[in-house]
C-alpha cells in the first residue's frame, strides 16, 4: 500500500455554509465536516458569512465539532459569523475565533515525555 502524499496538506480547509445553518444545510455541513475533522487535519475553518440564523441542530453540530477538535488539539475556527449567530454560539460555549496555533496544554502534552516509572517497593509499618 502506498501513501498518496498529494492528499497531505498543511493549509487550512474551508467549509462554507451556503445559507442559514438550519435544516438541510446542517446535514450537508455535517456530512462534509465530520469526515474531515475525524482525520485530524492541521486547521479547519467554518465560514458562516451567509448564515444569518442558526437552529438547535446547527448549534449542536458546531458544539460537538468544537468540543471534539479541542479534545484532540485540532484547530477548528468559525469565521465571518453574524453578530446574532455569534452570540448564540458563544452562549453554547463555542468560541468563533480561538487563538491560532495549539493551546498551551495541548502543546505541552505533545512535547513532554513522562518520566520513567521507578519500581520501588512500598513498605507499610
Amino acid at each position: 500500500m502506498r501513501a498518496n502524499y498529494s492528499l497531505i496538506t498543511t493549509l487550512p480547509t474551508l467549509f462554507a455554509v451556503e445559507g442559514d445553518l438550519a435544516g438541510e444545510e446542517v446535514v450537508l455541513l455535517a456530512e462534509r465536516l465530520w469526515p474531515h475533522v475525524l482525520t485530524g487535519p492541521p486547521d479547519t475553518l467554518v465560514d458562516l458569512a451567509q448564515a444569518s440564523t442558526i437552529d438547535t441542530a446547527g448549534v449542536d453540530l458546531l458544539v460537538a465539532a468544537h468540543s471534539y477538535a479541542a479534545h484532540r488539539c485540532i484547530p477548528l475556527r468559525i469565521v465571518n459569523a453574524a453578530p446574532r449567530v455569534l452570540r448564540v454560539l458563544q452562549a453554547a460555549g463555542v468560541h468563533a475565533l480561538p487563538p491560532r496555533g495549539r493551546r498551551p496544554d495541548c502543546a505541552a502534552a505533545k512535547t513532554t515525555t513522562p518520566a520513567p516509572r521507578q519500581h520501588n517497593a512500598a513498605v507499610m509499618a
